[in-house]
């Protein structure tokens, strides 16, 4: 697994997000690298302009699956809740965030099972549209704190982390038949 700092969900690469109430992400990512309120710099159809663009970061190609890796760096506290939920909006038209949609979410987990160093690993639905909708061009976090619980995180959106390719091992004198 390689991580990205254009692909962080944190302020800065490597600098963690404490959470202790309900808000969004630090950082949003935008797939065009371009940032919110700026035009992409892919410049697309006749005459040349650049035009708001997308994509399904959900759908992979079957191989290398798109997971939202977040890291516990300070263990969590309170007997509260976190759940962490993945949204993701197309170019609002102006190349701003437009409406987001939740994709998938965590349950609650209770702040002291998250200890320092667990992972917590989601793994992105493809996105269900039509034709003519517009695919996804900000993804961020949402982190729903319900009573008293904290924590630390990192999170990175990244392509296979370690532990979703241990599904396919197997223990030593595997028999078979």
């Amino acid at each position: 697994m390689f991580m990205d700092a254009k692909l962080t969900f944190n302020s800065a690469f490597g600098t963690p997000q404490a959470i202790s109430a309900t808000a969004d992400s630090a950082g949003i990512i935008d797939i065009t690298g371009a940032g919110s309120g700026n035009a992409p710099a892919m410049i697309n159809g006749f005459p040349a302009t650049n035009t708001s663009i997308g994509e399904d970061y959900g759908a992979g190609d079957g191989v290398a699956i798109p997971h939202v890796y977040v890291n516990v760096t300070t263990a969590g506290t309170g007997a509260g809740t976190v759940a962490i939920s993945v949204a993701a909006a197309p170019d609002n038209g102006s190349y701003g965030q437009g409406t987001y949609t939740t994709l998938v979410s965590t349950p609650g987990l209770v702040g002291t099972t998250l200890v320092l160093g667990s992972i917590i690993d989601i793994q992105l639905p493809p996105i269900r549209y039509t034709l003519g909708e517009a695919l996804p061009r900000f993804y961020k976090l949402i982190y729903t704190v319900t009573g008293s619980a904290t924590v630390s995180v990192l999170a990175n959106l990244v392509l296979n982390p370690q532990q979703s390719l241990e599904s396919g091992l197997y223990s030593n004198n595997y028999i078979a038949v």
